[in-house]
This record gives C-alpha cells, sequence and structure tokens, in this order.
C-alpha cells in the first residue's frame, strides 16, 4: 500500500471516528483492529493518557510499523552492565497477573521516523517508543512467535506496572484523540515539540 492510499484510507476512518470499535490502553495509544483475521492494526497515540513512564517491552509476534502522519522515537534495548537499571516483568502471554519480577540493566540505541518511514520489529527485541501527539502508525503483523516462552515489560524502580490490556474507548476519547491526529494531517507541526528531544536521556540507558 503506498503511502498516499495508506494515508488517505486512515484519515477516512478518523473522519468517521465513533463508526468504528477503538480500544483504549494505559500505555497511551488508541487502536483499531482493520480486519478480521487482526493482521492490521491502526494506533493512535496520545502519551499524555499514558500512566507512568514508557514500558520497554517485547512482542508476541514480528511486525512492521508505518508512521502514517506524526513522528515517533523508537529505542531498541540490550542488556549492559553498565546501562541504567529497570525493574523486569516477565509473564506468559495472556496471564499478566502471574508475573515474576527482577533487576536488569539495559542501554538503548534510538531512531526517529517520521511520516512516510517505516521500521521492523522481531518479537524477542525489547524497544520502546515516545510520540508527538496524534501521532499514527499502522501495524501489520507477522503469525505469533510459538517458540516465545513469555513476554518481558522493563520499567523504572520509580515506576508503576502498568497492564497491557485494552479496554472499549469511550465516545469522548475517541473524538478528542483522533481529533489530535487529524490535526497532524492539516498541520504536521501542531503539536510542537518532537519526541526526540524528550527521550535523548533514556536512549542513551547510561547512567
Amino acid at each position: 500500500m503506498g503511502r498516499t492510499l495508506e494515508q488517505a484510507q486512515v484519515r477516512e476512518i478518523l473522519e468517521d471516528a465513533l463508526d468504528h470499535p477503538w480500544r483504549m490502553q494505559d500505555i497511551g495509544v488508541l487502536g483499531l483492529w482493520l480486519d478480521d483475521r487482526r493482521t492490521s492494526r491502526l494506533h493512535v497515540w496520545t502519551p499524555d493518557d499514558a500512566i507512568g513512564d514508557r514500558l520497554v517491552h517485547d512482542h508476541p509476534f514480528d511486525f512492521t510499523s508505518t508512521v502514517v502522519v506524526g513522528e515517533l522515537v523508537n529505542t531498541r534495548y540490550v542488556e549492559d552492565p553498565s546501562g541504567q537499571e529497570y525493574v523486569r516483568d516477565r509473564y506468559a502471554a495472556g496471564n499478566e497477573d502471574d508475573r515474576r519480577a527482577d533487576m536488569v540493566r539495559l542501554v538503548g540505541t534510538s531512531e526517529t521516523l517520521r511520516a512516510g518511514a517505516r521500521y521492523r520489529q522481531v518479537a524477542s527485541e525489547l524497544h520502546d517508543s515516545r510520540q508527538l501527539p496524534g501521532t499514527v502508525t499502522v501495524l501489520h503483523f507477522d503469525e505469533m512467535v510459538d517458540d516465545l516462552p513469555e513476554l518481558t515489560t522493563c520499567r523504572r524502580p520509580d515506576s508503576p506496572w502498568v497492564s497491557g490490556r485494552a479496554r472499549t474507548a469511550t465516545h469522548q476519547e475517541v473524538q478528542r484523540i483522533t481529533a489530535m491526529a487529524l490535526a497532524l494531517f492539516e498541520d504536521p507541526d501542531e503539536f510542537g515539540v518532537s519526541p526526540e528531544s524528550q527521550s535523548v536521556t533514556r536512549s542513551t540507558g547510561r547512567t
């Protein structure tokens, strides 16, 4: 799907946002499945609605993400004894209430992506992302990785655990968040400060 076509289709969805079954997550994202097989998902990012700091995390599947409008900083992390300390929570997929925790030190490498850019994320790779409010991404998922024994999230020691479960979004949330995305279609500089300037310290991961 070309960038122009994808932008046009996404904008059409956003303009009739209340006609769709959106889901909201406490990590600060409004999501919508784009197909019955659940291989493609639309995300509208709202960092001001996130609870706590961004979680470093992996996934149960590989995926490709395209930035349709807005800007994000994607940071990939690896373990390093000289890195910043995190609480690492691990649990079986679908069973986040039964998790175990230990400490780990991580360093990260960041990449800034703007409208039209695309990145690939492998299931076992730890990452986080920071976005301009209203940033829209489209994710295309591969098959779930069967041999991934558990999922991992990492949070700063002073940050709370944040569930990845989704709930039905309210009409007010849908209207407010999709309005931010539509504003970016009109003016890409609508919300000012780049997420890159907000993530420089964390992107190095070093203390």
